[in-house]
Formats: structure tokens, sequence, C-alpha cells
């Protein structure tokens, strides 16, 4: 590879189906952390978790008490959202937007769970023009279908698509 490095930006399931502050299991962004930068070394890794924890995380217990205090509110209103989320979902679609500026995005999606901001991710990745990699086995879901350039089941499927020469639409 000549060039500047690549950069992949690593969407995945969080909250999925859950509500308040319950999230999924959030190992899986450090294993494919680590699979990229040994393909990759020099490779840019661009984590949510790690972004949200840097841009707003001392903000992160008015963050939750607000997010919070949304179930019990009927009517939400954009114009109307406490700061605490409005700031929460300016974030979201700041990476949103880096996720159509990056190389690669590797949308993680196990166990035929679907996720809303994942597929936002995906949408504006696709949009952009940028490889999308969805590690699932959702080949029948419509949004993985249709924003994903490659669909793999698993991490060691991942990892051989990483190893792949680009002429044959690997990494």
């Amino acid at each position: 590879m000549t060039g500047r490095p690549r950069s992949f930006f690593l969407a995945g399931l969080m909250q999925g189906a859950r509500t308040g502050a319950h999230l999924s299991d959030q190992s899986y962004r450090d294993r494919l952390s680590r699979l990229i930068l040994e393909r990759e070394p020099g490779a840019v890794v661009h984590d949510p978790g790690v972004l949200m924890r840097e841009w707003i995380g001392e903000h992160e217990q008015a963050i939750r008490a607000a997010h919070t205090a949304l179930a019990d509110t009927p009517e939400v209103r954009r114009t109307t959202l406490d700061p605490a989320v409005a700031l929460l979902t300016a974030t979201f679609h700041r990476l949103t937007v880096l996720a159509g500026e990056s190389d690669v995005c590797v949308a993680w999606l196990p166990d035929h769970e679907p996720s809303m901001g994942t597929a936002a991710e995906m949408l504006s990745a696709h949009r952009a023009g940028a490889t999308v990699v969805a590690v699932t086995g959702m080949r029948q879901n419509l949004a993985v279908l249709s924003c994903s350039d490659v669909i793999v089941p698993d991490l060691p499927a991942f990892a051989r698509w990483l190893g792949e020469p680009a002429e044959t639409g690997g990494a």
C-alpha cells in the first residue's frame, strides 16, 4: 500500500434494542482494533466509544440523567431537548459524518441484533463512497444488504477479508 494510511470506523452495536444505559458488550471494539492494526500497522482506527469519552466524557453524568428522564417523557421534541441530550445527539451526528469520512466502515452486528445507530453510520459511509464491511449473520436485513460492500459472518472471516488484495474486493 502506498500513500496515507487507511482509516477505519468501528460502527457497531452499542445500545441496540436495550433501554436506557444498558449497553451490549463492547469488547469487540478492542478485538477489531487489534486485528486491523496487526494487518495494517499504520491504520487510523476511529472507535466511537473512545471518541465519545474524549469528546463528551466530562458530561457523562448529566447525559445519563437526562437520557434516563426520556423514558418518562411522553413526547420528545428536538427543540426542547435537555442540553445534555442535545450534546449527545450532536455527537451522534458527528460520528456518522466521521463514518463517511473514513476509508472503511466496519459494522459489527452480532446475534442478528439490529442497531439503528450502526445503520445510520453504514448509510453515511456508503453514501460517501467508503467501503462498508458488515460482520454479521444478517445477510437478508435490507439495511445491511443495501449499505454493505462485503458481509462476513464473523471475526475470522473479517481477518481473511483484511488480508485480501484490494483488486479482489478485500483490503
